[in-house]
């Protein structure tokens, strides 16, 4: 019999694409799997949704927290109910093609030191209309230690959304680390990698939904993706120190990387400082303080004064060898000059 999948999904708020995210689900070819849902407190219609479901289909099994938990935290709260042999981890607003459980199921069956499958996906918008295809590696196997590497040197998530993989259960002892806001996906990929290799397949099986009310976008926008690039590159920096990087090396990155970063940002959206806050406008006199919303203006109008500052100081530099230049020159023909004058004195004196 084919292995049981267990497929987490974590919901808020999530209405206006969880139907059409449940629908790929269920028209899986692999059907033997459960679809573990848990409503994180949503305030629109997610749970009504859940039940017409769960009442139609028995593998699809709801709870509602009774307190909000946050997405990794939910994704801890999903995965604690799993009884499969492998895990999928999936999104209210992504969608998975028909063929991706059968896919990883075999991938994994067929290779024990295969820790994680990753796929190509589609990059859709908020209509479901394909933006572009991503694949970031070529279809084949790959050492998870050069993959950790390489996602560290980018600072960014270069593999792939939870929605791209599926993995063992026996293959990790927790589940989600919950101090990551953006990156707690890239984390545990790098967990699995660190005991073994990828498969990457490079066919399409699923596809990554870009839209305003996102996670990812929210994300961004808040500055908690460059928060934890500086967490995860902490936490694995063992892996860049074995190519010769330094700590201060690595933090140097990390902030050139996160000024450009809120540069983009600033040009995306057309915004300045107070879209950073999460709690509103600041409050009046009187009404008490919000330092973390305060701590995160100050984060981006720091890092906006640094990318000009850096273009400044490239170009002070430029300068600099430019007078170096100038200044050879002109030593070069002094010296000419003064060689040129004692020739002439020798001949005087003679």
């Amino acid at each position: 019999m084919s292995e049981l999948v267990s497929i987490l999904l974590p919901v808020y708020n999530g209405q206006k694409y969880l139907k059409s995210a449940i629908d790929s689900v269920l028209s899986q070819s692999h059907q033997n799997f459960e679809l573990l849902v848990c409503d994180d407190c949503s305030t629109d219609d997610s749970f009504s949704i859940l039940q017409e479901y769960a009442a139609q289909d028995k593998r699809v099994k709801i709870v509602k927290n009774e307190s909000q938990q946050g997405l990794f935290a939910n994704y801890n709260m999903c995965w604690q109910r799993a009884q499969g042999a492998l895990i999928k981890p999936f999104a209210q607003d992504d969608i998975l093609y028909p063929q991706f459980l059968a896919e990883g199921a075999r991938t994994l069956a067929e290779n024990q030191n295969i820790k994680l499958m990753l796929c190509a996906r589609n990059l859709i918008d908020e209509n479901g209309a394909v933006i572009e295809a991503v694949s970031p590696l070529p279809g084949r196997e790959y050492r998870g230690e050069d993959l950790i590497t390489w996602s560290l040197i980018f600072l960014t998530n270069k593999l792939g959304e939870p929605v791209t993989g599926i993995f063992r259960a026996a293959d990790l002892n927790y589940g989600y680390d919950t101090r990551y806001f953006h990156y707690g996906d890239l984390e545990l990929w790098f967990r699995l990698l660190s005991q073994g290799d990828l498969s990457f397949n490079e066919q399409i099986l699923c596809a990554f939904r870009r839209h305003e009310g996102g996670t990812t976008t929210a994300n961004h926008r808040h500055l908690f993706d460059l928060i934890d690039a500086m967490r995860i590159c902490r936490q694995y920096f063992s892996y860049l120190e074995k190519i010769g990087e330094s700590k201060e090396h690595l933090y140097r990155r990390l902030i050139e990387y996160s000024a450009l970063s809120v540069a983009h940002l600033a040009a995306e959206t057309g915004g300045n400082e107070s879209m950073v806050r999460r709690h509103g406008a600041e409050p009046g006199p009187n009404c008490g303080i919000n330092t973390d919303d305060d701590f995160a203006e100050l984060l981006y109008l720091s890092l906006a004064y640094i990318t000009p500052l850096m273009a400044e100081l490239d170009h002070a530099k430029g300068c600099l060898t430019e007078l170096d230049g100038l200044r050879a020159q002109m030593n070069s023909r002094s010296h000419q000059a003064v060689g040129w004058l004692m020739t002439s004195l020798r001949r005087v004196g003679r």
